[in-house]
């Protein structure tokens, strides 16, 4: 089995260190976009970049791709131009948080990316399950950076999502925050979803089951060979 990480070469060797036996993962950085993204805008301009990603893994005969932004952005897209699963982590890790306790809490970094978090919760169906959001107020360089002065910080905010929220598991709401999740998750005493490992595991229990995504649900874009459309029939144009 094969699977694309679409970022950075050193989370494409530590998803290699946690692959089970037979996967073999390999990263591809986007050729374009921002080195970190922290706003909308900063995802609008990530996608294009890991469209070309996936379309170059399906091609080059990947089982599957997993994306590196904790906002999901382009996934539907995405998903409409490839065959192959194309797993986002936040979708995936909500899921899991959603099956693992009765609610969740999401920690992530700053208060701007609040409100598409919230937005993603409604549309993958786990709104209800969702006790909150809290942010650290640090960007996601210095997750990668400065361990020691945001580490205490994670700690804290999870504790008050357990204690205040009813947190009954959290979710790292940022890819740079994956590497904190066993750590915290043994101080604090409640699972704490490390989106990089869930998404691994979803493809490989994905592949292995012969599944992907539904082409009902995302269908081939008809300008590039999907379904006909009815103005082509009736032999106008548009």
């Amino acid at each position: 089995m094969k699977i694309l990480y679409a970022g950075p070469e050193e989370r494409g060797r530590y998803l290699q260190e946690h692959a089970s036996p037979g996967v073999t993962v390999q990263a591809r950085a986007p050729q374009s976009g921002p080195s970190t993204i922290e706003s909308m805008v900063d995802e609008y301009e990530h996608i294009p970049g890991v469209i070309d990603v996936v379309k170059w893994g399906e091609a080059n005969g990947y089982d599957a791709v997993l994306t590196s932004c904790f906002g999901d952005p382009g996934i539907d897209a995405m998903r409409e131009l490839v065959k192959i699963p194309v797993l986002a982590p936040a979708e995936t890790s909500m899921h899991v948080a959603a099956m693992i306790g009765h609610s969740f809490s999401i920690v992530t970094v700053l208060d701007n990316v609040v409100r598409p978090l919230k937005k993603l919760a409604k549309l993958y169906g786990v709104e209800s399950k969702l006790a909150s959001i809290r942010v650290l107020g640090v960007s996601v360089m210095m997750i990668r950076t400065e361990k020691d002065r945001v580490y205490p910080k994670a700690v804290e905010a999870c504790r008050r999502c357990i204690e205040e929220d009813g947190a009954d598991a959290i979710v790292m709401g940022c890819g740079s925050m994956s590497f904190y999740a066993k750590e915290i998750g043994e101080e604090v005493g409640v699972p704490v979803v490390n989106p990089l490992l869930v998404s691994l595991r979803a493809a490989e229990m994905l592949v292995g089951s012969g599944l992907t995504h539904s082409k009902r649900a995302y269908p081939v874009p008809p300008k590039i060979g999907g379904y006909p459309v009815a103005f082509e029939a009736a032999g106008g144009a548009r």
